[in-house]
């Protein structure tokens, strides 16, 4: 076995790159193997510090809604959410700032919840305000997509509030790399898995502007793949999203140490890949037969 480590620095990317998305160009001939041999990638370490923005174009957006008296509605006001790191209170200033005239909202610190309380007057076009939360359920404390009334009386957030949204860092790669065995992730949208590009992901675990740090200290296999390259590795692509699938677009500059391993195959992988090689060729020749006897079939009658 032999074994070629390469590291990373994000800040060496192409000027028209950014941490979230570039690409690393492996010099000609260093990642190659022969036929009888095959790649395994590790992820040996991570760091970066936690000064990306938890509030982002990612989670930021929301809308305020007025219905008229027949519900029907009668006015969409689009609005933003500061960009950045903000404390619980900042985001209640911004929240009133940005909203003044609509409403008004105070912080329960002691059950971690937003009351926000209707101030703009009621007519038969403005009958009803809503807040729709477009990706910004966490800072809200209300679910997105979802209309939420606001009464005069006051309307108090349905879930503890939660500056901190992005709660894990995942790696993805792409380019010329190809897994032997798919990884998989759950779908968001309907909880099925699918074919994943992730090979490395860590919890948020520290405050900001501390160091975000992994280390294989054990040599554990938690990040290694086996690769289904067979001949040689030109270049590959690196992208940071958070735990939703979502580009963290202003991230951070990081290191990470990627090992490619050289691994010999043995006489029972050689006979496997084979087989499955013969296999696929019954198949795809059965499936011709079958073409052919169903259009001669089809001519006949």
């Amino acid at each position: 076995m032999s074994k070629i480590n390469i590291y990373v620095n994000s800040k060496n990317r192409k000027s028209d790159e950014s941490p979230s998305n570039f690409s690393v160009i492996i010099p000609d001939g260093l990642l190659k193997c022969n036929s009888d041999e095959y790649f395994t990638l590790s992820v040996n370490s991570f760091y970066c510090y936690n000064d990306f923005y938890q509030c982002n174009i990612n989670s930021n957006s929301f809308n305020i809604i007025f219905r008229n008296n027949s519900n029907a509605i009668y006015s969409t006001n689009k609005f933003n959410l500061n960009i950045g790191n903000p404390n619980i209170y900042e985001l209640v200033n911004d929240i009133n700032t940005k909203l003044s005239g609509y409403l008004t909202c105070t912080y329960d610190s002691i059950r971690n919840k937003i009351t926000y309380t209707r101030t703009y007057a009621q007519t038969t076009n403005y009958y009803n305000m809503y807040i729709l939360p477009i990706n910004s359920a966490n800072f809200f404390g209300l679910t997105n997509n979802v209309e939420t009334l606001i009464s005069t009386s006051g309307t108090e957030s349905t879930y503890p509030i939660n500056i901190n949204t992005i709660r894990a860092l995942s790696i993805g790669i792409d380019g010329d790399i190809s897994f032997n065995y798919n990884n998989m992730e759950s779908n968001l949208t309907n909880s099925l898995y699918k074919a994943s590009d992730l090979i490395f992901q860590m919890g948020i675990n520290v405050p900001k502007g501390y160091l975000l740090d992994y280390q294989n200290v054990d040599g554990g296999d938690s990040f290694q793949f086996n690769l289904g390259n067979k001949n040689s590795i030109k270049y590959y692509i690196l992208s940071v999203y958070d735990q939703d699938g979502n580009t963290i677009s202003d991230m951070t500059d990081y290191i990470i140490h990627m090992q490619f391993a050289i691994n010999k195959k043995t006489q029972t992988d050689i006979l496997l890949k084979t087989m499955i090689d013969y296999n696929k060729q019954i198949y795809l020749i059965v499936g011709h037969i079958f073409d052919l006897i169903y259009k001669y079939l089809s001519h006949s009658i």
